[in-house]
């Protein structure tokens, strides 16, 4: 059956379901995206997620050429040529699913987990261990590594983590695995919503510092919900047991194949092109919100994330709401500081999105211009719709992932 006549199929069958299809591909067409876990699929992963692979379970025992296995380690060895790693999982469901392997594989109830933002500590409820914070200075936004350093050797943590998906500006790991040397502890970092730019060597790789590298595959690398663990090769043994033990064996043979082909798409002249243009917008995205008197944290970027937060004198919650109106989407944040219960609310931005629709630089100066207004005024119901229009103006041409950036043929 064709895809016109499901779909036609589909409406008279169920026209519920059929309804909420309509209304989100409405959605995604005439409003905008500044979610930083949000992008759209490869129309290579697309293809393969919807294949006739669907009908197919991975058969650990089955290592033909055509079986389960055979397509996992080919899936896990671009994981492993992509990032410079010792020891590559790519059967996990999703990034919380990978989070439990890691901390199942190298903590005991109990143990000290010292954590950038207390990333991961959601991932973990539940469980019994004891989360310490660090982060940003509420004054200068900056990490004060001496402070960490100090912090570490207080609490001795089991576990160091640090996660950028609050942090915008680059990393020096080395330091950070120092700090774990210094007081025995193990050293993870999650990439998530930036493993496109490390993989284009547009930001820092943490892999041969880190113990443990996890990210999610569907943001930044534009595949499908999952998530991949990178480790070196002591703990594979131990991290591959804790897999199993969690009972995320295996994947469906049409996830593993869109997750190994987003994995070549992101090794490719044309995606590194796309990573480059992702890292140009977001610092134009930032200069042109500071330029019209938002609030811009951390200095700036150097990735794909903005930090915005409102001027003086308007609500966080008031300007979300009109941001909402206006048919941009954003996630509004509360950064957690080294003072502790001293949170900086901002807005978490990222070009991911709407660098996938083919937008560039002009194009963000303008999106900037607009976000900034209810960022630093109260606007009027008028003026929150007349720049609604505006937005459906931008985007109602612009095609949900560009023909710009589907995967060099020739490679």
């Amino acid at each position: 059956m064709k895809r016109e006549e499901v779909v036609s199929h589909l409406k008279t069958f169920d026209p519920e379901i059929y309804n909420l299809l309509e209304e989100e591909r409405e959605r995604q067409r005439y409003t905008l995206s500044l979610m930083p876990n949000m992008n759209a699929m490869s129309p290579f992963a697309k293809y393969l997620e919807g294949s006739i692979l669907t009908n197919s379970i991975f058969d650990r025992r089955d290592d033909t050429p055509t079986g389960g296995l055979h397509l996992a380690g080919i899936v896990r060895q671009r994981a492993m040529d992509l990032f410079r790693c010792d020891h590559a999982i790519v059967r996990l469901g999703n990034i919380v699913a990978a989070s439990r392997v890691v901390f199942q594989a190298l903590l005991e109830p109990g143990d000290t987990v010292l954590s950038f933002n207390l990333r991961k500590k959601d991932h973990v409820a539940g469980l019994s261990y004891k989360f310490e914070n660090y982060g940003i200075e509420p004054g200068t936004q900056e990490i004060d590594w001496g402070a960490v350093r100090a912090q570490a050797e207080r609490v001795k943590p089991r576990l160091i983590i640090f996660s950028p998906v609050s942090y915008p500006r680059t990393i020096d790991y080395q330091i950070l695995f120092e700090i774990a040397q210094s007081v025995d502890a193990y050293f993870w970092v999650d990439i998530s919503q930036s493993a496109g730019l490390v993989a284009s060597k547009l930001v820092p790789s943490p892999v041969p510092l880190a113990d443990v590298v996890t990210f999610s595959t569907r943001d930044s690398l534009r595949g499908p919900d999952g998530a991949i663990l990178l480790t070196k090769s002591e703990l594979a043994a131990r991290m591959d047991s804790a897999v199993i033990n969690t009972g995320h064996e295996a994947l469906h043979m049409n996830h593993l194949a869109a997750l190994g082909v987003v994995l070549r798409e992101a090794g490719s002249d044309s995606y590194r092109t796309y990573a480059e243009q992702v890292v140009r917008n977001a610092q134009v995205l930032a200069r042109t919100l500071a330029d019209h008197g938002a609030s811009v944290l951390c200095g700036g970027t150097d990735t794909h994330l903005v930090l915005a937060s409102t001027a003086a004198g308007i609500d966080m919650r008031e300007a979300v709401k009109a941001i909402g109106r206006m048919g941009i989407r954003v996630k509004p944040d509360s950064v957690p500081t080294m003072n502790s219960g001293l949170y900086l609310h901002a807005l978490r931005l990222s070009t991911s999105s709407p660098t996938t629709r083919g937008m560039a630089e002009q194009d963000i100066a303008y999106i900037g211009s607009l976000l900034a207004k209810p960022l630093t005024t109260i606007l009027a119901p008028e003026e929150i719709e007349k720049i609604r229009q505006e937005i459906v103006a931008l985007v109602k041409d612009a095609p949900i992932f560009d023909d710009e950036w589907v995967g060099d043929s020739e490679e």
